[in-house]
């Protein structure tokens, strides 16, 4: 009996009622998130060769065009209807999985679009929730609280990942909040916040519970007595971070996460069950999975949550102590993070959140420039308002910091990412490089270097304006370091 997840200590429970309200709410959430990204559809859903993001590939171009995906795109809103009407829901889940692993996960290292990043990654491992905790219920009921508490370890385990690595990277010496919410690319209110002094204790105490909350939360997400805690101060803390900061429905979907950790029949349970559309909904059996499949699925469960301390603790002796695990170690490493999604959430830490790109169109001759890039506001269907798109410039840019010595990586990622930019042919474009510098009593914009770039001759050149900061400077505070490859947090140069 304990085995298949029935003593009611260690293994947690969901309410009919709620999961159903998670299923649904996922699937609306998933369908706005689809909407916002149509405009932009062909950038985010093509190859290059198609005027998409996506590296080009024969596998790649093949699935990846005008004529295959749009019918992708149409089975994925068809899924995320069934999602939120209750029809079909296992297959739904399943195919939607399938969708997400695809886009946001495994074309993660291959296209400009890093799939989607946090948004994208919260979007699958929420699919990934949902599928196996619908399967289990209609399939396998005797599993269900296995399933549910694979799920509560492996999100536990990435709030715990994601505050250390914001404890490791500066938070604590002021490399943290404020960076995001005076960025433009970033948050809703860079005006309002960046006349406020870089040390205003306000400033400190966001920074102080940015990561201590996640750590702490993840911490009593993995104990039966505290988990409803845990997931309660994460919601908490995301309702905060969506009045600030431009995450596309990412902070949405953790609050939907956070209710996977509401156990069945608690007062809060109870309340939300009185309050939650379909709260009243009831678990529905279909044909049990053949005994083949249901031990497949246990052990599935089992070995992950087994595994999983293991591989965090690996990634995090790549990237905290800059070594390498011996050679096959460090290949299963990397290619079993790769297929299951795992990283190290490294949302809003200073290397990434300390600069933003604008983008200018210049005539060749010189001249006026025109703005291309325009942050200002609440996401819309502006371009540069999406936060799938400054994912993408910003991952660009990036690469300066984590592969210092290719520039071919970098010159072949802008101009794939130029190319995607209308302007006029006879037009270059230029890429100025912005550092938000922390001032005594205020915040300053300072563009230090220029990249121009020639589509038509696909040439990049670059200038350097000032010397307020480097383009491949990494915050003292930071243990970033330039990786072995893209998709490891090896290093290249292992520090001996």
């Amino acid at each position: 009996m304990f085995l298949f997840g029935h003593d009611p200590f260690l293994f947690p429970t969901l309410s009919a009622g709620l999961q159903a309200f998670v299923r649904s709410a996922y699937g609306a959430l998933l369908l706005l998130t689809l909407a916002a990204a149509l405009p932009q559809a062909r950038r985010y859903f093509q190859s290059e060769r198609w005027g998409g993001y996506a590296q080009s590939s024969a596998w790649v171009d093949a699935v990846q065009n005008p004529y295959v995906g749009p019918w992708l795109l149409a089975v994925w809103v068809a899924s995320a209807l069934c999602l939120v009407f209750g029809e079909f829901v296992v297959l739904a889940a399943g195919v939607n999985l399938l969708l997400c692993h695809y886009l946001f996960i495994r074309m993660r290292w291959r296209g400009v679009l890093r799939g989607m990043g946090a948004p994208g990654f919260i979007a699958f491992w929420l699919g990934a929730a949902v599928f196996f905790l619908e399967l289990t219920a209609r399939h396998a009921p005797d599993l269900q609280g296995l399933a549910l508490l694979m799920v509560q370890v492996d999100f536990g385990f990435i709030m715990i990942s994601a505050g250390l690595y914001k404890l490791l990277s500066g938070y604590r010496a002021g490399f943290g909040m404020q960076l995001g919410m005076v960025n433009p690319e970033w948050g809703y209110w860079p005006a309002f916040w960046r006349n406020w002094p870089p040390q205003h204790p306000l400033f400190r105490f966001l920074n102080e519970m940015a990561w201590s909350t996640e750590v702490f939360a993840g911490v009593l997400m993995l104990l039966p007595p505290t988990r409803m805690l845990g997931g309660l101060a994460i919601l908490v803390s995301f309702v905060f971070i969506a009045t600030q900061i431009r995450l596309g429905f990412l902070c949405e979907m953790i609050v939907v996460c956070c209710l996977l950790f509401v156990p069945a029949d608690s007062a809060v349970d109870r309340a939300l069950v009185a309050l939650l559309p379909g709260g009243h909904a009831a678990f529905q059996t279909g044909a049990p999975l053949p005994r083949w499949a249901h031990a497949a699925l246990s052990a599935f469960c089992w070995v992950y949550m087994l595994v999983l301390p293991v591989v965090r603790a690996g990634m995090f002796y790549n990237q905290v102590a800059h070594k390498r695990l011996p050679t096959p170690i460090q290949w299963a490493l990397d290619r079993y993070a790769n297929l299951t999604g795992l990283i190290i959430w490294r949302v809003f830490t200073a290397d990434i959140v300390n600069f933003f790109i604008r983008v200018w169109e210049q005539p060749a001759s010189g001249g006026p420039r025109t703005l291309v890039s325009d942050y200002e506001g609440f996401t819309g269907t502006n371009r540069y308002r999406q936060v799938a798109e400054c994912i993408a410039v910003t991952s660009v840019f990036t690469t300066l910091r984590y592969y210092p010595s290719r520039r071919e990586m970098f010159t072949d990622r802008l101009l794939r990412y130029a190319r995607t930019i209308p302007h006029e042919p006879d037009a270059r474009l230029v890429f100025e490089w912005v550092a938000v510098v922390a001032r005594r009593d205020r915040f300053d914009f300072v563009a230090v270097a220029e990249y121009a770039v020639d589509v038509r001759t696909g040439t990049v050149t670059d200038s350097v304006l000032r010397d307020a900061a480097s383009v491949h400077g990494i915050s003292s505070a930071s243990p970033v370091h330039e990786g072995a490859s893209p998709g490891s947090y090896a290093p290249l140069n292992p520090r001996t």
